[in-house]
């Protein structure tokens, strides 16, 4: 004869497991709560469309990837705070990729 399925808990059982529940919920907060402060790691990265979104003088060489799917372009240089960054862009036209070659050509360069 087959077993019954159980399909009730003791009072036992149930205070047992929110006890279980409220040692794992302090073990969690215990991991989440320094992450939720601010903090030296790293931020969320935003989309960069333009070069001067990232750098504010380019060197004097960039480069170029074609893909599949479009272009990359690879302008290094430095930001606002004269630290040196690398934008990399990826666009899907031919026409973004020219305004990005305008742009960095246009801007101010890093001697």
């Amino acid at each position: 004869m087959p077993r019954k399925k159980k399909t009730f808990w003791t009072e036992e059982e149930i205070a047992r497991d929110q006890i279980e529940m409220q040692k794992l919920a302090a073990e969690l907060d215990l991991i989440l709560v320094p992450l939720t402060k601010e903090s030296n790691m790293a931020k969320a990265k935003v989309a960069v469309k333009k070069i001067s979104d990232k750098l504010a003088k380019t060197n004097e060489n960039f480069s170029i990837n074609m893909y599949d799917n479009g272009f990359m372009i690879e302008v290094s240089g430095r930001d606002d705070e004269n630290e040196w960054k690398t934008a990399k862009i990826m666009v899907t036209t031919v026409d973004e990729l020219v305004a990005l070659v305008r742009e960095a050509a246009e801007m101010e360069r890093d001697s």
